[in-house]
C-alpha cells in the first residue's frame, strides 16, 4: 500500500452527534467515542448544519428535517458536499420513515436497536450507502406493494379517523354524499380494512391521519 493510500486508510470518520434528548446523545457520544476510527464531535442546538464539517450527522428525527430544510437551494449544476444524515429516533411509522428518505436521510435506526447496528450505520453512511435497521427496513418494505390514496381519500380518511358520517364530510368538502361513499369504497379496498373503524385504526397506526397510534 502507498504511504498516500495507508494515509487515506486511517483518516478517521467524523461523526456529528446532534439529538435533541440529552440522555441519548450522551450514550451515542460515548459508543461512538469507543471507536477508534470515528472523530466524534457533538453539534449544539443552532449550529446544526448538513455543511458542517462532518461524514455522518447523527440526528433526531425531527432535527433530521429542519437540516434538510435548512439547506439553501443550489443553482443548477452546482453541487456542495453535505454530510450523510443518519436517523435515531423512536418514530416507527412508514410515513415517517419514508419522509426521511425521501428528503434525504440516508440511515434510519429506531431507538433500541443494537449497538453493533449503530457502529455499522455509521461505516455504512461514510461509505455513502444507506442503512436501514430491520424494523424500519419492513415498514418501507411494506409500504412499497401498496396502493397509495389520492389526496381527496387522505381528506375523507382523515375526517374518517375524527368520527365524522358521510353527510357531515360531504358538506365539509363541498361533494355529495354519493361521491363520499365512492372514496369510501375505495380507502377500504386500499388499506385492506372491512369497515371504517377498522380503516381508521390502520390509518392511524400507518401515520396517515397525523395522529399517534
Amino acid at each position: 500500500m502507498s504511504a498516500w493510500n495507508s494515509a487515506v486508510a486511517q483518516m478517521p470518520i467524523a461523526v456529528a452527534v446532534a439529538h435533541r434528548d440529552p440522555l441519548v446523545q450522551a450514550g451515542l457520544q460515548a459508543t461512538l467515542m469507543s471507536e477508534q476510527d470515528f472523530a466524534v464531535s457533538i453539534l449544539s442546538t443552532g449550529s446544526f448544519s448538513l455543511r458542517a464539517p462532518a461524514d455522518v450527522v447523527v440526528a433526531d428525527y425531527e432535527t433530521a428535517l429542519e437540516l434538510f430544510s435548512s439547506l439553501p437551494p443550489q443553482a443548477p449544476g452546482q453541487s456542495a458536499r453535505t454530510a450523510n444524515v443518519m436517523v435515531v429516533s423512536h418514530r416507527d411509522r412508514e410515513t415517517e420513515i419514508r419522509t426521511a428518505l425521501d428528503l434525504g436521510v440516508r440511515g434510519y435506526l429506531l431507538l433500541g436497536c443494537a449497538v453493533e447496528e449503530m457502529i455499522c450505520c455509521v461505516r455504512a453512511l461514510s461509505r455513502g450507502q444507506l442503512h436501514l435497521d430491520r424494523s424500519a427496513a419492513q415498514r418501507v418494505a411494506e409500504s412499497l406493494g401498496r396502493q397509495a390514496l389520492t389526496q381527496r381519500e387522505n381528506d375523507v380518511l382523515r375526517r374518517i379517523a375524527e368520527g365524522h358520517v358521510n353527510k357531515v364530510i360531504a358538506n365539509d368538502l363541498g361533494i355529495t354524499v354519493g361521491t363520499v361513499k365512492a372514496h369510501v369504497k375505495a380507502i377500504l379496498a386500499k388499506l385492506d380494512a372491512r369497515t371504517r373503524t377498522e380503516a381508521a385504526a390502520v390509518a392511524r397506526r400507518r401515520g396517515l391521519t397525523g395522529a399517534a397510534a
